[in-house]
């Protein structure tokens, strides 16, 4: 079907789709061509950081066992790794960030006067940073978990992932096995 205004696009489902799924119908589907993406471990485009390099093998690891994984994934793989380094180094940004704020704190405790204006104007500044490191890191989970959609990573996504583990059995051929070819099944 056709995706709505609400959609965000169109949600047909492939030829292969409607064979696995026994929906297949001739008149409809037979003029469908979906592209069939070789399979294959995609090479990263350009060099990874060592956080996106562990990402990237791990995600490499999990769509091949889920046998999900083409060549042509590289694009959408390799921002999916460069998103998830740079939300790690946000987190961690934020959290020297409230180390040194808790420190800066102590500190202007003992001062007065012009250095204590000073100390509390870097204190707010620093609870300015944090805020919008909070910020940047809901906004890279989000698309993060956009990515992982993408990929088949999360529960209600695997549902919609379609990997044929083999053939169907042609269901004719089962009933003349078990119930012969001239009687009614």
């Amino acid at each position: 079907m056709a995706g709505n205004k609400n959609s965000g696009g169109h949600n047909r489902k492939g030829t292969q789709f409607h064979v696995l799924n026994g929906t297949f119908r001739p008149d409809r589907h037979a003029d469908q061509d979906a592209p069939e993406p070789p399979q294959g471990i995609p090479v990263p485009p350009k060099a990874l950081t060592a956080d996106a390099k562990a990402e990237w093998d791990r995600m490499v690891k999990r769509l091949e066992e889920s046998k999900t994984l083409t060549v042509v994934d590289d694009a959408a793989l390799y921002q999916y790794v460069n998103l998830f380094a740079e939300t790690e180094q946000i987190k961690a940004d934020a959290i020297q960030a409230r180390t040194l704020s808790k420190d800066l704190k102590k500190l202007a405790s003992k001062l007065d006067g012009h250095e204590l204006v000073e100390a509390i104007g870097k204190i707010v500044q620093l609870h300015q940073m944090i805020a919008k490191n909070v910020v940047q890191l809901r906004q890279g989970h989000m698309a993060i978990r956009q990515y992982l959609v993408e990929f088949g990573m999360t529960p209600s996504a695997r549902g919609r992932v379609k990997v044929p583990k083999r053939p169907r059995p042609n269901v004719d051929k089962v009933k003349e096995r078990f119930f012969g070819s001239g009687q009614r099944a």
